[in-house]
C-alpha cells in the first residue's frame, strides 16, 4: 500500500544516492543507496521490485523487533500484550503515517529503514540498567548515515536509563557512578553524530545550512507549514495520523501512560522541535523514529482501557 500510494520523487534518485551524485541533505542519507550500489548491478537500483523487497524485508524486521522494544520499554506492564496484539498495534501506527497520508507523501528508500535502525540502537543502549557499552559511539555514527534523525533513539535510551536509576532508589554516590557510565557513552554517541554529520559537509566542500533547510521561500519552514494546515483542510486531517491519532488520545491518557512511556515522550521534545524546525509538519515519514515508542503508547492506553472496562 505504502509503495502503490506513495510517490518516488525523483525517480533515479536511489542510483544517485549509491553515487553520491545528489544534493544536499539527501547527500547525507546513503548508507542503505551505497550499500545496495556496492552489492547490486545500477540498473537494479531504481526499480519497483527492489523498492519492493527493501521496503518488505524492513517491515518485517520491523515486526520482528517490535515485541522486544515493547517488553524493554513496559517491563512487567508488558505481560498482559501477547505478541498478536503488539503487532496490531504496530500495524495501525505503520499504516496511518505511510499508508493513509495524501499530503507529502514521498518515498524515500531509507524512511522505513529508519525504524528498524531506531529499535536495534535504543536495544543496544538500554541492554543493560545502568550502563552504556562504548560500541554503541560507532554504531550511532555509522546509522546516522541513514538518518541524523537516530538521535532520537538515543534521547529515548537516556530516559530509559534514567527512569530506571531514579527507580533504584540507591544513594546519591552509587546514582552518580551509575549515571556516568550512561551518560558518558550517551553523549559520546551524540558527539559522534554531529561530528560524523559536519565531517561530511566539510569533506563534500558544503555549507553547514546545507544540513538542515529551515525555510521555505522567504518563509520559515514551520511558519509555511502552519499557514497550509489552516487553509488546507487536508492537511490539517494529517495531523490526526501522527501516531494514529496521538493527538487526540494521548493528552486524555497521558497519566495512564506508564512512567518510562512519559519520560521517553518528554525526552522527545528536542527531536520534534528539530522536525518542525526544517521539515514540514504533515510528512509523517519524517516522524519515521517515533513510531515505536508512538505504537507502544497506543498499545498501552487500549490495554489500559480493556482491563479498566472488565474490572467493572
Amino acid at each position: 500500500m505504502y509503495l502503490r500510494l506513495a510517490s518516488v520523487l525523483p525517480y533515479g534518485q536511489v542510483s544517485q544516492q549509491a553515487a553520491l551524485a545528489v544534493d544536499p541533505p539527501f547527500l547525507y542519507r546513503f548508507l542503505l543507496p551505497w550499500t545496495l550500489g556496492q552489492l547490486l548491478p545500477s540498473s537494479w537500483l531504481d526499480t519497483v521490485a527492489l523498492r519492493t523487497v527493501v521496503t518488505t524485508l524492513s517491515v518485517a524486521v520491523c515486526f520482528w523487533l517490535f515485541p522486544a522494544y515493547a517488553a524493554r520499554v513496559l517491563g512487567a506492564e508488558a505481560g498482559d500484550l501477547n505478541r498478536r496484539r503488539l503487532w496490531m498495534g504496530l500495524a495501525v501506527v505503520l499504516l496511518a503515517h505511510y499508508g493513509i497520508p495524501r499530503p507529502y507523501c514521498f518515498w524515500y528508500i531509507y524512511d522505513i529503514p529508519a525504524i528498524v535502525f531506531c529499535m536495534v540502537a535504543f536495544l543496544a543502549m538500554t541492554r543493560r540498567k545502568g550502563q552504556v557499552t562504548w560500541w554503541c559511539v560507532p554504531m550511532l555514527a555509522v546509522l546516522s548515515l541513514n538518518r541524523e534523525t537516530i538521535v532520537v533513539a538515543v534521547l529515548h535510551a537516556a530516559a530509559w536509563q534514567g527512569w530506571h536509576l531514579w527507580l533504584s532508589g540507591a544513594g546519591l554516590r552509587v546514582n552518580a557512578r551509575a549515571m556516568t557510565r550512561v551518560a558518558l557513552p550517551l553523549l559520546a554517541g551524540l558527539l559522534a553524530v554531529v561530528l560524523m554529520r559536519a565531517g561530511l559537509v566539510h569533506w563534500l566542500g558544503h555549507d553547514a545550512a546545507s544540513v538542515a533547510l529551515m525555510h521555505e521561500g522567504e518563509q520559515l519552514r514551520i511558519v509555511a507549514g502552519l499557514t497550509r494546515i489552516a487553509s488546507r483542510p487536508d492537511h490539517a486531517l494529517a495531523l490526526l495520523l501522527i501516531g494514529a491519532g496521538a493527538l487526540v488520545w494521548l493528552p486524555w491518557r497521558w497519566r495512564h501512560l506508564p512512567s518510562p512511556l512519559r519520560v521517553m515522550l518528554v525526552a522527545s521534545v528536542p527531536a520534534v522541535a528539530m522536525f518542525l524546525a526544517v521539515g514540514n509538519i504533515v510528512e509523517l515519514r519524517m516522524y519515521s523514529e517515533l513510531v515505536p515508542v508512538l505504537a507502544t503508547c497506543l498499545l498501552a492506553v487500549v490495554s489500559s482501557d480493556f482491563r479498566e472496562s472488565h474490572s467493572r
